[in-house]
């Protein structure tokens, strides 16, 4: 039975108990008052026992610290949930910061909450690197760029956390853990970025014939230009409002996506075509690639509409030349304006990835529905302007 002491010298009572591994241990109480003192001996030698039992579970682990913080200070013990502490932070930080940061910082925090589900009602204690990880390695699967997905974690997310650390409601930032992506891939090397809802109407009104309809696939389906160039009529069902695409270029996955009322405006203006029939007719013979190819040929609608990009690399006086904006900027303008808009990352993900067809086929109306008031939110393209 756990029993209290003092030691010749010291002002403090110690308490003598058996720790979870069955040995006694001696601890300072760090208490003057006898009566105090027995109580936190007691409180420990009760907590020492459900952990030998392996009944110590999180939630009395915080009610015995509580309590001992209580009896110390006469302070209660502040403990959130994550949702709880994130909301609340959000509350004080408006008063601070510009409208547009809060909208970023509300954006990333309901987008982090929804990907932890069910665990935002636990404790904030409870979180760990591992869950940040998870949800950076998410928004790189629905096509971020690897620089917003690190800005999320460090530059975002960290803010709130670092907080909480500070006010000493958490004792490590779990953010700290979180190593930065590093890009190895395409956009890596061109560091690609998005074209804004200006650029993205110059190009539209600076672009003719196929090109004009192929750059509001790619900005409202973030389709990739090989997919867009082959695209056949029989993909098309304008009364549905959806768009089929048999085995894509980058996954080979067949993709059901809605259509976005510019293109269906766009589409609707064509002359129609049936079963394999192609949508771009001009577009689908060519390469994608060569001075020649459908990529240069979006360049040089780029350089007419006053669109530019950095360049990134350049490999040697003959050398291809890379720049920052092209046409797979198009996906990224496509993911980053439903973000902004505020379309929730599991929608975002289900149409930045492409819902392939067994996915569709499971499909409620509801569910649909969602999507398509998902891609509604995309800004429109103002094409009756970009028309004239």
């Amino acid at each position: 039975m756990a029993s209290i002491f003092k030691r010749p010298g010291s002002p403090y009572y110690f308490c003598s108990f058996r720790n979870p591994v069955g040995t006694w241990v001696k601890k300072t109480t760090k208490e003057k008052d006898r009566k105090k003192a027995q109580i936190i001996c007691v409180t420990w030698e009760q907590a020492a026992n459900a952990a030998i039992k392996g009944n110590l579970t999180a939630v009395q682990a915080r009610k015995i610290l509580a309590e001992l913080v209580a009896m110390s200070s006469g302070e209660d013990l502040t403990t959130y949930t994550v949702e709880g502490w994130l909301n609340e932070w959000l509350e004080n930080k408006a008063g601070s910061a510009s409208k547009n940061t809060m909208l970023r910082y509300r954006q990333v925090i309901r987008d982090f909450l929804v990907h932890i589900g069910a665990r935002a009602k636990a404790s904030l204690t409870g979180l760990t690197p591992a869950d940040f990880v998870a949800f950076r390695d998410t928004l790189r699967r629905e096509g971020r760029a690897v620089s917003t997905c690190n800005m999320v974690i460090k530059k975002i997310l960290s803010v709130p956390f670092e907080a909480a650390r500070k006010m000493g409601y958490i004792p490590t930032n779990p953010t700290a853990g979180v190593d930065l992506l590093k890009d190895r891939s395409e956009d890596k090397k061109t560091g690609r970025e998005p074209f804004s809802s200006d650029e993205l109407m110059s190009l539209v009104a600076t672009a003719e014939g196929d090109w004009r309809g192929a750059i509001l696939v790619a900005a409202t389906t973030g389709l990739r230009l090989g997919d867009i160039a082959g695209l056949r009529w029989g993909a098309i069902d304008l009364e549905a409002g959806l768009i089929r695409v048999e085995e894509t270029e980058k996954t080979g996955a067949t993709v059901v996506l809605p259509l976005h009322p510019d293109l269906e405006v766009w589409l609707a203006d064509r002359p129609r075509g049936i079963g394999k029939a192609p949508v771009f007719p001009s577009l689908v013979e060519q390469n994608i690639g060569g001075s020649r190819g459908l990529s240069s040929q979006f360049r040089a609608i780029m350089q007419a509409a006053g669109v530019t990009g950095k360049m990134t690399e350049k490999k040697g006086n003959a050398g291809r030349t890379r720049y920052s904006k092209g046409f797979h900027s198009l996906r990224h303008t496509f993911v980053s304006q439903l973000a902004n808009a505020g379309v929730h990352a599991d929608i975002r993900q289900k149409l930045a990835g492409h819902a392939d067809e067994s996915v569709h086929k499971k499909y409620t109306h509801h569910e649909l529905e969602t999507l398509r008031d998902a891609v509604k939110k995309l800004p429109r393209i103002q094409i009756e302007r970009a028309f004239a």
